[in-house]
């Protein structure tokens, strides 16, 4: 199994700010400054690490993404738990604001270091001479989302990560990633980047959230 650490902090504070108005209209506070008071609380909090690993295609990914692949690349990310119960530390303070625009920070500097680590697995697999498909995740509509116990399974972590699935197939921590890249070395060595306009689940909330705040994905 690989393991990926080398994460650049970078978060778009006006992205941020839009998805939160989309989740939370303003009562006129000063949303710029609550960010910048809660920038160091993030940093503080989030132990960001990802994992992957190549493995032969068991016939339970035979997926339409896969079809042309004979191997697959199981993944995860997460930030860690502490930033989770930052955010709950909030709601009990009663400061529903700062506890939403943390959890909108971390879900989305979650999404840029999965960006940021989709660099380092195209690279990785080039160096190998393999390509690889887009990311897809379960729960987006091609793969169900009970598989996000499997590829934790499958990537067998530390139990010191303290990293698995609670009901309804969730995973904890909540500030994590499952999802899964197709590889073969006949497939185009191009760079393939999830897009949420194409994305088949509709449901999807951070879609929908994306969507209202106008935002660029």
């Amino acid at each position: 199994m690989e393991v990926f650490k080398n994460f650049e902090m970078n978060l778009d504070k006006k992205h941020v700010l839009e998805v939160l108005e989309a989740y939370l209209p303003s009562s006129g506070e000063d949303r710029d400054v609550i960010y910048d008071r809660l920038i160091d609380k993030l940093c503080d909090n989030i132990e960001p690490i990802g994992f992957f690993k190549l493995i032969e295609k068991p016939k339970e990914y035979d997926f339409e993404s896969f079809k042309e692949c004979r191997g697959i690349a199981p993944c995860l990310i997460t930030l860690g738990s502490r930033i989770t119960d930052r955010i709950d530390s909030l709601f009990s303070e009663n400061k529903f604001v700062d506890a939403v625009m943390l959890d909108v920070m971390a879900s989305t500097l979650l999404f840029e270091y999965n960006s940021q680590m989709y660099e380092y697995i195209f690279n990785y697999f080039y160096d190998l001479g393999f390509g690889i498909t887009c990311r897809v995740a379960p729960g987006d509509g091609e793969i169900p989302i009970e598989y996000q116990a499997d590829i934790i399974d499958r990537l067998n972590i530390d139990k010191r990560h303290s990293i698995y699935t609670v009901k309804g197939y969730a995973v904890h921590p909540p500030k994590s990633l499952t999802y899964v890249h197709g590889v073969d070395e006949r497939l185009e060595k191009v760079k393939r980047r999830h897009s949420c306009k194409v994305c088949p689940n509709i449901n999807c909330k951070i879609r929908a959230v994306k969507e209202r705040a106008k935002g660029i994905f």
